[in-house]
């Protein structure tokens, strides 16, 4: 079991890294797939299934897997915000910032300071408020004067540039 431990903080500090396809591979390696084994879920391996589940959702785009694999970390060790980091990173690789906001949320009432959770936060940005505040996000005017406004600030970057 000791090696195994070993082999999952090994994937575990590749991930850190960013070396999300080397993490992959030993994660497969000691889990034997996106679906472990019972025996292998304790709190010593709830940090290699958040891991793993991140790993999965950036390097194959496997986001249901990598969702469950993350939740049933949390769920084994709910304390571990790196756990709702990690979360909060699949649902933005699945392109759903308002789940990975909520769970940010989720993590910050236990650990409104966490360095990894702030790090998350600034990573999704701050959406500016809509053009017309009282029309929803979606409306074709919001949208349309939005797009506008993005392509003002590209175009007004690029020249500061030259």
């Amino acid at each position: 079991m000791s090696r195994i431990l070993q082999r999952i903080d090994e994937a575990v500090d590749l991930t850190k890294h960013e070396e999300y396809l080397r993490a992959l591979t030993m994660f497969l390696d000691v889990y034997g797939g996106e679906d472990p084994p019972s025996p292998m879920l304790s709190s010593k391996t709830a940090t290699g299934l958040s891991y793993f589940g991140l790993c999965l959702a950036l390097v194959e785009k496997k986001i249901k897997p990598s969702i469950d694999l993350c939740k049933r970390a949390i769920e084994l060790q709910f304390y571990n915000v790196n756990h709702y980091a990690n979360l909060a990173r699949v649902y933005a690789a699945a392109g759903n910032r308002k789940k990975a906001l909520e769970t940010l949320e989720q993590g910050s009432k236990t650990h409104p300071d966490d360095d990894s959770l702030l790090a998350v936060r600034r990573e999704l940005g701050i959406r500016a408020r809509p053009p017309v505040p009282f029309l929803e996000r979606s409306n074709p005017i919001n949208v349309t004067l939005g797009q506008a406004r993005h392509a003002k600030k590209v175009a007004e970057s690029e020249r500061k540039k030259k």
